[in-house]
């Protein structure tokens, strides 16, 4: 799975290579050897297994720190952590948010509507969900830029990059969450210095992976989804139009397009040396779960390539499964439907503004580089 395989059109690519007899799980040597698990339903049943398949990274010897929780912990403890900030991104909590999120989305369109062509991903997507997210977090705005380049690198950088912007990342979120001791605030920061797991408040080191998943996530995820998906409406006008025609299909259409798009893959770790259909693996492989393709599995949807908005909700991976589902995951689905809603009900009609095609980039989250797009 070299990268130029992934810089354009790197669904299609890797469907194409799955057919073409690329395994569901496969070794590679890239990036001090690991295994890559392409196929959905070996992903299904290896993320179900926590004993042999870990999410603890002393069980991973490629993986490198900063860590991160609760993703990285199993359970009983990845419980007892997200009991923590489930409250902030409860269905509830996030319904409360929606009039707040379309007044900003809206604000945002209306900013951009009269200039006829923007460069999407950074005139839209690394601003409207990634000012969500500071508000919620409890951050201050005038690092975003700043906040915005370390994630790109932590993500989509060489390893040596990845591990210098990670430890800036680092130490950024540690200071925010000294200052939070003194003055916590009603925000996510806060309820991480307040938070308590085993009737204990939680270590220095804990509250600080805590606070680096959460940055991590909000700085980046909904931002690369926004990417993709308004890079498949541009290329499909008829799709839009649907859309246009029908904001109805909005809800059904969010789901559709986050199983075609998902963009975020995770990591885990062997206990212990095990065999899986066949596969040894050995203590303290690194397993790199590439869930960008999972709802394009055709054993698990029909024609999965297919981009249809009238499809029963289909099986995909794009907010993770079980225990560890995304915790944001609520709050992603209403950003993207706000967005579309209020999208379409302002720009009838835009294409994609550019003479080549778009490169994306790969990494742990997948990403469109920039969007340029124009309507009338």
């Amino acid at each position: 799975y070299a990268a130029d395989i992934l810089r354009h059109d790197p669904y299609a690519n890797m469907v194409e290579m799955r057919r073409n007899g690329l395994p569901a799980i496969f070794y590679t040597p890239r990036n001090g050897g690991h295994w890559v698990v392409i196929g959905a339903t070996e992903a299904q049943e290896m993320i179900r297994d926590i004993e042999r398949f870990s999410n603890d990274p002393q069980f991973n010897r490629i993986m490198r720190k900063p860590w991160s929780l609760p993703v990285q912990s199993d359970p009983p403890m990845h419980t007892a952590y997200r009991k923590i900030i489930n409250p902030a991104f409860s269905p509830r909590s996030i319904a409360g948010m929606e009039a707040d999120l379309r007044a900003l989305c809206r604000a945002q369109i209306d900013d951009l509507a009269p200039k006829g062509r923007c460069e999407f991903v950074r005139d839209f997507a690394k601003r409207f969900p990634v000012k969500v997210f500071l508000h919620i977090a409890g951050a201050p705005e005038d690092r975003r830029e700043w906040l915005l380049e370390l994630v790109e690198r932590m993500t989509r950088g060489v390893p040596a990059d990845r591990d210098a912007a990670g430890r800036e990342l680092s130490d950024y979120v540690f200071g925010l969450v000294e200052e939070r001791r003194a003055n916590p605030g009603d925000n996510l920061l806060g309820a991480l210095v307040k938070g308590r797991v085993e009737d204990r408040p939680l270590t220095d080191e804990e509250t600080h992976a805590m606070g680096m998943l959460l940055f991590l996530g909000g700085l980046d995820t909904v931002t690369s989804t926004l990417g993709f998906i308004m890079l498949f409406l541009g290329r499909n006008p008829g799709h839009y139009r649907q859309l246009v025609d029908n904001p109805r299909l909005i809800p059904a259409a969010v789901e559709e397009l986050v199983r075609t798009h998902s963009v975020a893959s995770f990591q885990r770790g062997v206990r212990a040396d095990t065999e899986f259909l066949g596969i040894r693996f050995r203590k303290m492989d690194g397993i790199y779960f590439m869930t960008q393709l999972y709802g394009l599995d055709e054993r698990l949807v029909d024609d999965p390539m297919k981009v249809d908005f009238h499809r029963p909700i289909s099986p995909h991976l794009g907010f993770g499964s079980g225990p560890h589902r995304c915790v944001g995951s609520h709050l992603a689905r209403a950003e993207v439907k706000v967005f579309l809603e209020e999208w379409v009900r302002q720009i009838p009609a835009f294409r994609i503004d550019a003479d080549e095609d778009i490169e994306t980039r790969s990494g742990h989250v997948w990403s469109p580089l920039a969007l340029p797009i124009a309507w009338a």
